[in-house]
């Protein structure tokens, strides 16, 4: 039985409260700093509670980390999986629909909310608990989904030639932080920036498309 002491506060509203503003104290932190950069301490000074809180809803920063991962991931991969399950329903065949249900997420994730979860998830592909790292580097069931459509509609390529694709795909998503396009708007003297999501969608599918020996999307 869990010491009624260690509980911050007993009323349900405010723990829940209490408990969302560690998690996203913490991804905020994480996000802009790096995992081994953040204490517990900062945790709580930005989501304004005490040590204890986040003993009791957590346990440890380390299992809140692995949480924020979960959480995250797992919002990530959903919404992947839902727009392929609608790619595929809506337009059999068309591979072109299935990386775009690939990059839309990632790609179009740009309330504050969103964009801070897009960070986190990034760093922890480098510099996350060894559990995330494993978790990242294993755990390939999401992908072989896009792996198994990708086959089925382009039947004429080598599973293996389409398996290499799809990998220097996903190196091309993981290469989006904002560093990146910073450097890109340096680099162009401002004339390119991500600011049009729907056009940096529509840019990112076709470069991925051509990969797979796909043709330009039509014009609109």
């Amino acid at each position: 039985m869990s010491d009624p002491s260690t509980k911050p506060n007993t009323h349900p509203a405010s723990e829940a409260g209490a408990k969302l503003r560690i998690f996203q104290a913490a991804e905020a932190l994480v996000s802009e700093q790096g995992f081994d950069a953040v204490s517990t301490r900062d945790i709580v000074a930005k989501a304004g509670v005490n040590i204890a809180a986040v003993n009791y809803h957590y346990g440890t920063k380390h299992r809140l980390l692995l949480e924020i991962f979960r959480v995250r991931a797992t919002e990530l991969n959903r919404e992947r999986s839902q727009l392929l399950r609608v790619a595929m329903e809506e337009r059999p065949g068309d591979a072109r629909a299935i990386l775009h249900a690939l990059v839309e997420p990632a790609t179009l994730w740009i309330s504050d909310e969103r964009r801070v979860a897009l960070r986190f998830l990034n760093r922890a592909r480098s510099e996350g608990p060894l559990e995330v790292r494993e978790t990242i580097r294993t755990d390939v069931r999401h992908l072989r989904r896009f792996v198994d459509a990708l086959a089925l509609a382009l039947p004429a390529m080598p599973r293996e030639d389409l398996l290499w694709r799809f990998h220097f795909a996903l190196g091309v998503l993981h290469y989006n932080q904002s560093a990146d396009y910073e450097r890109l708007s340096i680099l162009s003297d401002g004339t390119c920036a991500p600011d049009d999501r729907v056009a940096l969608l529509r840019r990112l599918v076709d470069f991925i498309a051509g990969g797979f020996g796909l043709p330009p999307a039509a014009a609109s």
